[in-house]
């Protein structure tokens, strides 16, 4: 799950303190949570990026901020290698770089209206890439962004390509002269920087020909393309009017709304009407009804035999990279198995999983986990246990394997509860996008004594689901006790748990 950063914490002031570490030298120096981390060595700190990469020296001042107020600059020796102890509030200091684009699939526009600020921001931030592996776009660097890179060498990062060709990367992004990914990619190989790329296909838009154009160019870049997924696009039941949208531009048309209009957000044309459909690379008109054509591709899911066409593609290129790199290379989302109703690859295929928190290899990982983890459960429960597993109704029948297991085991009666987005809408089938709204009523009318709900649902600090509510708020609405399980050996200790009871 991307980390949503939260802005109030980015003044431009410093690091805010969250916690000082036990024994550190912050500990020793007497500093506290509250107090702003403002300069190391005359640098002012604009993100944790700038503090790791300026605390590793032997020698170093740095300027605190006190929660009265008082500046003071602290003098410290140390080994290179040293940390000071500090943990804080937020990774990014200064301003958030925000989103320019206009994605017809941006998930931000398909949100209902109403809840926390944060689930609406639209962040596209080169830092965030670095530390959390978030995916941006390379479309809003200045040239001052390329000579940090370079300088701090922020590999390996995370770029959404969507397409290779200009004109279509331009129609994925909704947004006119988007700079070359290819070039940009070159240019981080000058500088020795990696990258991990992602595709977001859209059935009749970006995938078939465009798509093999996309794989092959982003492997003519290997070894500086780590990876490449390829992940099927998701929509839900709202679009700001609670309409969803019927065509690419209608979805773009979406961000140009004033509802989304970004006062950060570059100054764009917006879609026009064009009678002839011109092609794609006529130079003689504007960006809008260049593009007329390819505007009116309807947006949709795609199909479980479209699932399997994609894969069929993408499994020809993972061979071939096999063969000529020694690891798969292409990877195909999780979900394209699911839909399809294919097998899932052995673990080997996934190598080192390099895009597993985009829902690559999630699945195989699970199920090798729970080959290992279920040898620890327990032969029996203290007292007769009713136990409800939650998820989304894309993994419902891996988790049907789960439970033939945990059914072994006297006094367990467990059943999967592969509950209906009913928030987003039933397009929308991942355990993560779960909302308490409707969590709760398929509880309710479980039975059960006790759920085991899953960890991602809830937000990156687990403490809020999608539409605010907490684990205890569901506990109580459902009237049960419930825990969180983010794997199967999370899994396998919450039934231990509930075993002793």
């Amino acid at each position: 799950m991307n980390n949503q950063p939260n802005i109030k914490h980015s003044t431009g002031a410093g690091g805010r303190i969250r916690a000082i570490r036990p024994a550190s030298i912050a500990d020793e120096l007497g500093l506290q949570p509250g107090d702003l981390l403002v300069s190391i060595g005359g640098h002012h700190l604009r993100d944790v990026i700038d503090y790791r990469f300026l605390i590793a020296e032997e020698q170093i001042d740095v300027l605190v901020r006190h929660v009265n107020n008082e500046e003071i600059i602290y003098e410290i020796e140390k080994d290179p290698d040293e940390d000071l102890g500090i943990d804080f509030e937020e990774p990014l200091f200064d301003r958030l770089r925000t989103c320019t684009n206009k994605c017809p699939f941006c998930f931000l526009t398909q949100m209902p209206r109403g809840f926390r600020k944060s689930l609406y921001l639209k962040d596209d931030d080169y830092r965030l890439s670095f530390i959390y592996s978030n995916f941006v776009t390379f479309t809003n660097l200045h040239e001052s962004d390329w000579e940090r890179i370079a300088a701090q060498h922020l590999s390996p990062l995370h770029i959404s390509v969507h397409a290779t060709d200009p004109a279509w990367r331009a129609i994925m992004l909704g947004k006119r002269d988007v700079p070359d990914v290819r070039a940009q990619i070159r240019r981080l190989h000058q500088i020795g920087v990696t990258v991990h790329t992602q595709i977001v296909a859209c059935p009749g838009v970006n995938d078939g020909p465009i798509l093999q154009q996309s794989i092959n160019d982003l492997i003519a870049l290997a070894p500086t393309v780590q990876s490449i997924a390829v992940v099927p696009v998701g929509l839900t039941k709202y679009r700001f009017e609670g309409q969803r949208p019927r065509s690419i531009r209608a979805a773009i048309e979406v961000h140009e709304s004033p509802e989304w209009h970004d006062s950060n957000a570059e100054p764009q044309p917006l879609w026009q009407t064009h009678e002839s459909h011109p092609p794609l690379h006529d130079p003689s008109l504007g960006f809008c009804s260049r593009l007329a054509a390819a505007s009116e591709i309807p947006l949709r899911c795609y199909t479980p035999d479209e699932a399997s066409a994609v894969l069929d593609l993408i499994h020809s290129y993972s061979a071939t990279c096999r063969r000529d790199f020694g690891m798969t290379l292409v990877y195909p989302s999780d979900e394209f198995y699911i839909l399809a109703g294919r097998e899932i690859p052995p673990a080997d295929f996934y190598d080192d999983m390099p895009q597993y928190s985009n829902g690559v290899g999630m699945v195989r990982d699970f199920l090798d986990t729970w080959a290992k983890a279920k040898r620890r459960l327990p032969p029996r429960m203290s007292t007769p246990t009713r136990l409800a597993l939650v998820c989304g109704t894309l993994v419902g029948p891996l988790l049907q394997q789960v439970a033939t297991r945990l059914n072994t085991i006297t006094g367990l009666d467990v059943q999967v509860l592969p509950v209906v987005n009913e928030f987003f809408g039933a397009t929308v089938t991942v355990s993560g996008l779960l909302a308490a709204q409707d969590v709760i009523p398929a509880l309710q009318a479980s039975g059960a004594q006790h759920a085991i709900l899953p960890r991602v649902m809830f937000d990156y600090q687990g403490d809020r689901t999608i539409d605010d509510q907490t684990p205890q708020h569901i506990s109580e609405a459902a009237a049960m006790s419930v825990s969180l399980a983010n794997d199967p050996t999370e899994l396998v200790r919450s039934v231990r748990t509930l075993a002793q009871r």
